[in-house]
This record gives structure tokens, sequence and C-alpha cells, in this order.
């Protein structure tokens, strides 16, 4: 058995024909998301960028491993072959992306690209050959997906198109998903990404030609795979099943440390030294538990690396690829010792604990608590910069106070968090621009405009508390935590501060269902809580009573309607009448509730009023930053 690491240009480029034996599985590779040709192409992606932008010297990307066999004689000037024992999804998606990429080339007339993809696709043809028709083809598949890979590597994408319309493909060429060959699909998912990233690096003055050539470069220079070939004396099948078993596949961190020892090595530093003293921890069960940030679950170890690289460079990081993006981090970095790079992430991991283990009542915990209710890890690698880079604990109290505000004021403004990986890159540039990081901090977010960064202002915040529905708009646990923290700062020095809030439900004072035991202001009795209700019911409202019923929908679900009551008294309240909720909440040991209560009626102009006591405590907890002079 022999084993080397060789790029796609080598792997792909010689005179060669790959076959697939028959007793091979079909085509398999799908195109839907998290499956292996989106992940392909991403990879693709990634690598032609690396060419266009040219801001780091490209790494190679390791796509596992083909095994194969030879015959043991071949005949002098034949095409040679190579059967596969293992890799065959592997090569004929190669052989489709350069398909996909000299159609593109065609379609833009980009006749150079169009030859050179051909070159990997066919043998030329000579004397020497017994078969020339099958041994031009550098790859030969099995009989099932053997008629289809031909007609692809041969016709253009149109004629392709054109022949399976309307069986695979509808009339305006989109393709059909239920009953399509795999193959088909995953070339027309390659066809389309291609075509749409051309365009998309057009837009930014990129030349077609110049995309095309990035993309196939990329692909033929940038991928390297593990070609195995077997000997005579080595069992085919034996190998194969070994290799596609019940083996674990390396998980990203046994890749990162894979190649932190071999540096250390490589370094002539004492790698058992370095377990011992420092790497040991990660070994830890903590770290290879595996838990949810956002959409994604994954080992913590995974977490944290991608958080660290965030940190540590303030440019977004792909979780998908984090052993890669490491070692882009490690090596652009550039540290002198592996065991200062290990330093580094030490401290991160440290401070990753804090987020999790550290006592309530710090400032740490209380930040770890709301980027969970919000479900927002992607903050984490702010704090985690902010707790190693500001020693003073008063300015990281600051700033972590200024973070929570910016999440509530946009909270309570309904405005997007779509972008916030971006923002928080945006956050560690700036806090790390000046000795001192909160004071350019709080001038970078006073800087930002725009609903997808800005910082709401006083108005603003308190006018979504007068207008904006908040009941069932903003998330439950992210309501709660607002209410009980308008409840603290409500409370004087004669309330009870034992009382917990923990425990508490989100009450309406002016229930949703109140038509029954809630007259308008003009004091009559609406049918229906709504007007469209009403008209479904075929029950007639004037134009008067229309106004009235929708003014006070509009405000139902407000902020200034709002409070918080143990679960035991939420049901006896429900739908309740003005006299028996004032009774219920006038003896509440909460502020919120005796505010209420203190109102000799509950209307929509009651709602405004509380509502604006209650604007004014949030504008005064969660501060804005202030505006440079």
């Amino acid at each position: 058995m022999d084993a080397k690491a060789h790029d796609l240009n080598f792997v792909l480029g010689q005179r060669q024909q790959w076959v697939v034996p028959v007793y091979q599985r079909h085509y398999e590779w799908e195109t839907d998301t998290d499956k292996q040709i989106p992940k392909l192409w991403d990879d693709l992606r990634d690598k032609a960028v690396e060419r266009l932008e040219e801001d780091r010297k490209p790494l190679p990307h390791y796509f596992g491993a083909i095994i194969y066999s030879e015959p043991a004689k071949q005949a002098f000037g034949v095409v040679p072959l190579r059967f596969l024992v293992d890799g065959q999804q592997r090569i004929t998606t190669f052989q489709i992306v350069l398909v996909a990429i000299r159609e593109v080339s065609r379609k833009l007339d980009i006749k150079s690209l169009v030859e050179v993809t051909s070159t990997y696709l066919f043998n030329d043809e000579n004397k020497g050959m017994k078969d020339a028709e099958k041994e031009r083809f550098k790859l030969w598949p099995s009989s099932y997906d053997r008629e289809l890979f031909q007609k692809i590597a041969i016709e253009e994408y149109a004629e392709v198109v054109a022949s399976f319309t309307p069986r695979y493909f509808h009339g305006t060429g989109r393709i059909k998903k239920g009953g399509t060959p795999k193959l088909l699909l995953a070339y027309h998912h390659l066809w389309t990404d291609i075509c749409a990233f051309v365009d998309d690096r057009v837009e930014i003055g990129d030349e077609p030609e110049a995309v095309l050539g990035a993309l196939l470069e990329g692909f033929l220079a940038g991928f390297q795979i593990v070609v195995i070939q077997l000997d005579e004396n080595d069992d085919a099948q034996e190998i194969f099943a070994s290799l596609n078993g019940l083996g674990k596949p390396l998980a990203p961190f046994d890749l990162i440390r894979n190649s932190i020892f071999h540096r250390a090595r490589r370094l002539g530093e004492d790698d058992e030294k370095l377990f011992d003293g420092r790497w040991k921890l990660f070994e830890e069960p903590f770290w290879t538990e595996e838990v949810r940030q956002g959409r994604l679950k994954r080992a913590r170890a995974d977490h944290l690396i991608a958080h660290t690289v965030v940190a540590e460079t303030a440019r977004d990081a792909n979780i998908g690829k984090i052993a890669t993006e490491y070692q882009h981090y490690a090596r652009d970095r550039a540290f002198p010792s592996v065991a200062e790079e290990l330093d580094v992430l030490i401290g991160h991991a440290k401070n990753y604990r804090l987020l999790e283990d550290t006592k309530e009542g710090t400032t740490v915990r209380r930040t770890a608590n709301v980027l969970k209710i919000w479900d927002l890890s992607t903050f984490h690698p702010f704090v985690l910069w902010v707790l190693s880079n500001v020693a003073d604990e008063g300015e990281q109290g600051r700033i972590l106070g200024l973070l929570e505000s910016y999440l509530v004021r946009r909270e309570l403004c309904g405005l997007t968090t779509k972008n916030y990986n971006k923002v928080t890159t945006s956050f560690i540039r700036a806090a790390k621009s000046a000795p001192e990081a909160f004071d350019a901090f709080s001038k970078h977010m006073a800087l930002m405009t725009g609903d997808i960064s800005k910082m709401p202002t006083d108005a603003q915040v308190k006018e979504a508390v007068l207008r904006r529905k908040a009941y069932a708009v903003i998330p439950t646990p992210r309501l709660r935590f607002i209410l009980q923290n308008v409840e603290y700062d409500l409370r004087d020095k004669f309330d009870e501060v034992t009382v917990a809030t923990s425990n508490l439900t989100i009450e309406h004072v002016l229930p949703r269902k109140w038509a029954e035991n809630w007259p308008l202001g003009d004091g009559r009795t609406a049918s229906h809580e709504s007007s469209f209700e009403a008209m479904i019911a075929g029950v007639p409202m004037d134009d008067a009573m229309k106004a009235l019923v929708e003014a006070r929908a509009q405000s139902v679900d407000t902020l200034g309607n709002l409070t918080l009551i143990t679960g035991a008294l939420n049901p006896s309240l429900g739908n309740a009448g003005w006299e028996k909720k004032r009774e219920k909440l006038a003896g509440s040991l909460l502020a919120l509730n005796r505010m209420v209560a203190k109102a000799d009626d509950w209307t929509e102009k009651s709602i405004e009023a509380r509502a604006g006591k209650i604007g004014d405590v949030i504008v005064a907890r969660w501060r804005a930053p202030r505006i440079p002079e």
C-alpha cells in the first residue's frame, strides 16, 4: 500500500481512467442544506476568494482520501485503468465541478477556460487506444450513472436542460427535486452557484475570466486528497469495509490538537510538558459535551475555538470550518512558541467557563444570563475579549452594562438581530482601538447608524414602550426579564427587597378578552375585541365604536398594560373586570402592581400613563452611550 497527498491537478490531470466497479453504490451526494454539495461549494468559493483577494496565503484544503488498485498488466499505449475501491463519490463530484466551470465559461464565451477544463475531463485520443470511445473519458462510472454522466460531460448545459424538460426541469429552467437523479441535481446546483458567484464578484469589480480562473485554480491547486494505491497483497474489500465501518471521524478539536502538537515538535518544544502543563485541561468532559448556541449544537471546545478566533482577530469565523479558521489565526499571529499560543487559548477557556459556572450576583453572571435569555452567543467573543483585556472590574462592568442596554433597547424597538456577528467584530475593533476601552466602545456605539446596528435613543425607546406591542412579539423570557428589572427599580426603601420575581408570569391588566367585563370609554359594551371579529359575526358597529375598539385593541399588548403576578394568582384574575383585578393587585408585594392599583379606572389613558412611567425607568436603567463631543 502506498499513500500520498496530492492536489487535484495531479490526481485529475494525468492520462488515466478512473473506473467505478459495478459493486459500488450509485451517486449519492445531496444538494440539501448541510449536505455534501453545498459544503463542497462553500469550500470551492472560499478557495476562489482567497485567490481573488490575496489577503492571506492560501492553505491546502484536505478533502479526504481515495483508494484504488491497478490491473497487474496493462497493454502499452492504452489509457491506464484505476479501479476505485473507495472515493467514487469524490471523483465523480470533481468531474461534475469541472463540467460546471466549463459550461459557465462557455456561457460567458471564455474559450480558453473551456479548453483547459476539457483536458481534465477527456484523454487525448491516439492510435494506441483499443476503444477510443470509452477510453477518452477520464471517469467511467457505474452502469447506473454512466449514460447521464456522459451526456453531462459531452453536451452543453442548455442542451442537457432541454433534453430533460419537462421530465426533470420546469419550462422556466428550474429543476424538479422529486425523482431527479442526484447526479443531475448536483450538476445543476453547482452550475447555479458558480453563475451567482461570478455575478456577485463582477458587481464588486472583478472580471468574469478572473473569477472563473480563480475558481478553477483554487479547485485544482487548493484541494488535496490522500491517494492510496493498493498492491497485489492488499485485500481491497477488507480495507473498504474498514474505512466505511463504525470508526468515529476526527472532530475539529482533534484536528486542532494534532496541528498544535505537530508544530510544537517541529519547533523543538517539549510536547509532553505542554500537554501536562497546559493542554490537559481541555481533556475534561466539560469541553466534549455538546451544547446548543444559537442554531448550532456542538462540543463546547468547538464553540470556544470559534469565539477565540473572533475575539483575537476581530473578524467573523465559520464554525463549520473552525479547524481551518484556527490554523489561519495561529499562522497569522505567528506566536513565538506553542506555549504562548496555548496561554491565549487557556485564558479564553477560563473566561468561557466563567460564563457558565460563575456565581449569581456577579457582572459576568448577569451578562451570561442576558445572552442566554436573548439566545445570542454571537456576543460571546466580545465578552471574552473584555474579560481578557480589560483589567479593571469597574470598567468591565460598564462595558458589559452598555452591551446589555444595547440588546434591551433594540429588542423594545423591534430592531433586527440579523447582522449581530458583524456588530460583534466592530465592537471588538472599537474597544481595542484606544487605551480606555469603555470610552472607545461607548463612542463607537453612539456613532452607529441604521436599523441594523444603531443604539435607539431615549425618545425612540419611550415611543416603543408607549405604542409598540410587546406581548407575543417580544419572546416571553426577554419580556419577563425587562419587567423584572423595571420592578426592581420601582421599589423603594420600604419595599420587601427579598421578594423574588423568577417564578412570576406575565399578565395583562386589561385582558385580551375584555369585551364582556370592560366597557368602552363612552360606557358602551362591545360585542367583540375587534371590529373585524364583529364583522365576521355579522354584528354591526358604528364608526365611533370601531375607533374605540381598535384603540383598545392596539393598547392591550403594550408594555403599559403588562405586569407580573404569581402563577397561582393568574387563573383567578383571568378576564375579570377592573374592580376585581384592582382588589387583587392592591394586595401585591410588587411595585408594578401597586402602581396599577392606584388608578381609579383602567383605560387606554391609564395604560399610556403607566407606559410613560415605565419608559422613564427603562431609559434610566439601560442608558444610551454618551454622544462624543
